[in-house]
Parts: C-alpha cells; structure tokens; sequence
C-alpha cells in the first residue's frame, strides 16, 4: 500500500460511492424538479434543496450497505448528507448563474445573417486590371491559399513534428515503435486543420460579407469534393483539387450555354466532375494507386 493510500484511506471507488451516489442522487432530483417547473418559486427553492440532500443521503446510505463487504472504510451519515447538500446547492448556484447569463446577454438570432466584419483594405473597392474587375477579397483568398500552402509544405517537410506526421499517417504503430508520440501528433494535427479552417472561414466570410449557420455546409462539401478530386490524403492535390473546382465553376458559369448554364448550375457541375474523376480515375489527380501484396 503506498503512503498515499495509508493518509487517505478513502481511494477506491467502493469507498466513494456513498458520497457520489449521495451527490448524484441530489442532483438527480433537483434535475427531475427543474424540468417540470423551471421556474421555481424562491420560497420552493430551500425545500428542494433540503428534500434533495435528504433524498441523495438515503442514496448514498443504500450504496454504502451495498459495498460494504467491499469498502475498506465507512462513510458516515453526516458526510453522506455534507455531499449532497453541498452538490444540490451548487446545482442550484450554477442555474441561477446561467440564467442571470442568458437574460444579460443580447444573443443574435441564429436563423438571421449576420453582418461579417468588414476591412477596407481586404472588403473595399473592387480594382479594375486591364479592364478585369477583381473584388478584393478574391485577392485576400488567393494570396491566403498560397501562403497557406507554402507554410504547409515547409512544415510537414522541413519539420521534425510534420515528418513524424507523415510517419503516423503511413504507418501508427511503427511510428510509434520508432520513438514518435503519436497522440502527441494527432492533436497537432487537429490544431492544425482547425487553424486552417478558420482561416478558410474567414475568407469565406469577406466573400459573403454576411454568415449564417448553413454557410459552412455547402463549403464543407466542396472541400471533400476538392480533397477527392486531388487525391485523399495528398496536401498538394487537395489545393490543386480546390483551384481545379473553381476553375471549372466560373467556367460553367461563363461559358456553358443554355439553360444548363449560370450561377444556379455551377454546384452541378463541381459534383459533376466529382463522379468523372471517381469512374475514370478513384484515386484522384495526384493520387498514387496503392496495390495490395499478398
């Protein structure tokens, strides 16, 4: 036994359930409480909390006759009755917290648009090249894409943590014989998709000028639609999958005549380069086929 245990005797789980199970069982009925009637009257609230604290006692006294071949020690009544309360009240501080919060608080509307921030330098006048008219934001998205992408491609190969991220990906278990910290890698590699994210979100945002909560569905498709065209798993063919989908929309939009033309078809024929580049080529652009040896 180390000396841990030997200066609280009160380390397995056995030996705690008295004071979870009184806890939880409080909680659990002033829950029960608040979902019939979330407004409480405050003369209420006292005998709630005490009925609570009653309640999670005898739950807790029921626990500790359960486990008592198994516990090393008792928990008495008091304590018992000390979590509960203690539990019952902080449930109850912890609402009357939140809803101060809520009612404090002018939250938009989550089915209205709301305005993006605007930048002059990024959202302002639109320049007009050699009689080309580009929206600034255009340029903001395109000079962010190959700044990403460079940043990128320096990182996964001139790091030491972006090449232990591309020996995670061929192979875990072998990465992880080989001294690299794979959780370790995993969460980089989340921290860094959603670093990458924002920065697409707020492109999006400056091309918009307004967001909504569906703004991001359509923009989600058309990234695994880019990452399938360039090749899943491949940085370099998600990009050139990105531009070759864009390409192919303002193009649509442009030049395809009829009725199968204009802004309104221009989502058909990104999915309808999707299912060419699958029939005809499944691994994408710049994907390698893999051949499975026996």
């Amino acid at each position: 036994m180390s000396g841990a245990e030997l200066d609280n005797p009160v380390t397995k789980r056995y030996d705690r359930a008295p004071l979870l199970g009184g806890a939880a069982g409080a909680v659990a009925l002033w829950t029960v409480v608040r979902l019939v009637d979330r407004d409480v009257s405050v003369l209420l609230v006292p005998g709630v909390i005490i009925v609570g604290a009653a309640v999670g006692t005898g739950i807790g006294r029921l626990l500790s006759v359960a486990v008592k071949d198994r516990a090393r020690t008792g928990i008495g009544t008091l304590a018992v009755f000390q979590a509960a309360a203690v539990a019952v009240v902080g449930a109850e501080l912890g609402w009357v917290v939140f809803k101060t919060i809520i009612s404090s608080i002018e939250w938009p509307s989550a089915k209205q648009r709301i305005p993006f921030p605007q930048i002059d330098v990024v959202t302002g006048t639109a320049l007009d090249v050699g009689g080309v008219t580009i929206q600034r934001s255009a340029i903001f998205t395109v000079v962010a894409l190959a700044l990403c992408a460079v940043l990128l491609w320096l990182f996964i190969n001139r790091t030491r943590l972006g090449r232990g991220m591309q020996a995670v990906s061929q192979d875990p278990d072998t990465a992880r014989l080989m001294g690299i910290n794979v959780d370790r890698i995993i969460v980089v590699a989340f921290a860094l998709g959603a670093v990458l994210a924002a920065i697409a979100g707020i492109s999006q945002g400056f091309q918009n000028n307004n967001i909504d909560f569906r703004m991001g569905f359509l923009a989600g498709l058309k990234a695994f639609t880019a990452a399938v065209l360039g090749g899943i798993g491949n940085v370099y063919g998600a990009v050139v999958g990105g531009l070759v989908l864009g390409v192919v929309e303002a193009m649509a939009t442009q030049y395809v005549p009829g009725q199968f033309g204009g802004g309104s078809w221009k989502d058909v024929w990104a999915f309808v380069i999707l299912i060419l580049v699958l029939v005809f080529r499944p691994q994408g652009l710049l994907g390698a086929r893999v051949v499975d040896r026996a």
